[in-house]
């Protein structure tokens, strides 16, 4: 495999600290869920990552197939599920707003953006992943 972008990232002090990032391209305070005063979670960290990949993903796809994508907006939710058996699992919504995709465009590029982008190829099978899908247009 090929390697196409690489980042490296320092974490100290866990859900209470201030990660770093190798190129100092931001300054990020991480709190624990609830945590009172600015921060953001892990949690919203990745569900941001995700978003923003997935819709990166979504235009690709969209472009490589000439499908007449005129916007796409990307919101997702991440939650942390406790399991009965001990321990925490990642729970995410992806609520996706298409204008210009008819419902089968729509549905075309979601599945060929699931197999695009890593942040689904990663938590594939292992994080529950709910679509859903609004189109204007």
């Amino acid at each position: 495999m090929k390697v196409f972008y690489e980042s490296d990232t320092k974490a100290e002090n866990g859900r209470s600290g201030s990660p770093t990032l190798s190129d100092e391209a931001a300054k990020i305070r991480v709190t624990p869920p609830g945590a009172e005063g600015p921060g953001v979670t892990p949690e919203e960290l990745f569900a941001v990552g995700y978003a923003s990949c997935f819709e990166h993903s979504l235009k690709m796809v969209s472009g490589h197939k000439e499908y007449p994508l005129n916007a796409v907006e990307v919101r997702a939710e991440g939650n942390v599920i406790e399991k009965y058996e001990g321990g925490f699992v990642l729970d995410i919504d992806l609520h996706l707003e298409f204008s210009g995709l008819t419902r089968e465009q729509a549905e075309d590029v979601i599945h060929t953006a699931h197999t695009l982008c890593p942040y689904s190829n990663a938590i594939c099978g292992n994080v529950d992943v709910r679509v859903f899908t609004k189109l204007n247009s």
